[in-house]
């Protein structure tokens, strides 16, 4: 009788150990898994997401990298000035590299050197104050005033290769071309410096070949 009763309890009790073990297993697995709808609707929820997350999201870099350019060229233009300036003398800044000015793409990048030859032209003893690098991106800057260089007095004002005040636009394009998202840097004839929309009023330019 005792060792029926010790039999009944060790059965009882294993067989109640494997109740709550089928009991927290089928529990753990209904907790961690997912049905073969909800994999679906969260596949589903993930590709509309993407779909509109993206372009804004393309959008937001390439609205950064525009803006971050043209800012970095106006400094480089005040810089010029604000040297022309300091030293009474005339500064220049025309595309190329510190060896010396090179064609009228300005994206490849430029240079600012102390013009005292030559107006545009730098020669080999001439002194170089500022390099700009390339622009990435595929972004393109161009200017019909300024296709070639662009020239401070001594008393800041932008100056053509005759001595007379010059006023012109640089226009500033992504791969989204002219419109709103293309910039453009106006200079004034007394050489001060304004960075707007391509196609607002007052920008200067029409295309991103201006």
């Amino acid at each position: 009788m005792l060792g029926d009763r010790i039999n009944h309890t060790g059965l009882r009790n294993l067989n109640i150990r494997r109740s709550n073990y089928r009991f927290f297993s089928r529990h753990r697995v209904d907790a961690a898994g997912f049905t073969l709808i909800e994999l679906m609707v969260t596949i589903a929820i993930i590709g509309i997401v993407a779909l509109f997350g993206l372009p804004a999201f393309s959008d937001f870099i390439l609205n950064n990298r525009i803006r971050g350019q043209t800012s970095d060229f106006v400094v480089q233009l005040t810089h010029a000035r604000s040297e022309a300036m300091r030293m009474a003398t005339r500064v220049t800044v025309c595309p190329g590299t510190s060896g010396g000015c090179a064609g009228s793409n300005w994206e490849n990048g430029w240079v600012v050197f102390v013009d005292v030859g030559n107006i545009g032209i730098k020669d080999s003893e001439e002194t170089v104050i500022g390099v700009g690098p390339a622009l990435d991106g595929g972004n393109t800057l161009r200017s019909t005033a300024f296709s070639t260089y662009i020239s401070f007095r001594h008393d800041g004002g932008s100056t053509s290769s005759g001595g007379g005040g010059l006023a012109g636009a640089f226009a500033l394009c992504d791969s989204r071309g002219y419109g709103d998202n293309a910039r453009a840097i106006a200079v004034t004839v007394s050489g001060r410096m304004k960075a707007l929309a391509a196609n607002a009023s007052g920008s200067g330019i029409s295309d991103c070949g201006t």
